[in-house]
């Protein structure tokens, strides 16, 4: 099965998501060897998010007094629901992305026909605004991919309707750097793609 090329992948779940899973199981209290065993990865790997977790408030360290070698325990002090927080290493929010998940969101939740600039409106929120144009170009791949139907013209503009039997879960639909739709719900390529688009 293919793979995304830039993001580690195991399950339909990204380093990330594995991470926060494995946290929230022991949100009482862990060590950074609980979760690498838990999630089967190496220390080293995990250490950068632990600490953006901690940075960002999302967990914090016991007061304790450690023997040599001995781990620091950690415990859950803000749990941020099911999806892992997006976060840079030193804890302040990511917003690359937010709005497809937006659009993803919307889309799961709108009925009836859309135009490109209507869901771009009615996914923008204050702090996320959503450029129709790649809209656009986002629903053209989502088209490709069956999540989306053509349904007519309006003018110049094209007007889809979401294909409900494609509402897989949560988590956008993502355009890889080889063009291909990857749906991280289920853990599938859905579509192997060839025309040019941006995240946004």
């Amino acid at each position: 099965m293919n793979r995304p090329a830039h993001v580690e992948m195991a399950g339909g779940r990204d380093t990330r998501q594995r991470i926060w899973e494995a946290v929230r199981a022991r949100r009482n209290g862990f060590t950074r060897l609980d979760i690498a065993m838990a999630t089967d990865m190496g220390v080293h790997t995990i250490r950068r998010y632990i600490q953006a977790l901690q940075h960002a408030g999302f967990i914090a360290g016991r007061e304790e007094r450690l023997r040599i070698g001995q781990e620091k325990t950690y415990y859950l002090a803000r749990d941020n629901g099911l999806e892992a927080p997006r976060i840079t290493t030193g804890g302040k929010p990511i917003t690359q992305g937010l709005g497809q998940e937006n659009v993803w969101r919307t889309l799961r939740i709108m009925g009836g026909e859309f135009s490109a600039a209507e869901l771009a409106a009615m996914a923008s929120t204050e702090e996320v605004r959503v450029d129709p144009y790649v809209v656009a170009a986002y629903l053209g791949h989502l088209e490709h991919a069956g999540y989306v139907t053509f349904v007519a013209m309006d003018g110049k503009n094209r007007r889809w309707r979401f294909n409900t039997t494609r509402n897989t879960g949560p988590r956008p639909p993502m355009i890889q750097k080889t063009k291909a739709v990857y749906d991280p719900n289920i853990d599938r390529v859905m579509w192997h793609g060839k025309a040019a688009y941006e995240e946004f």
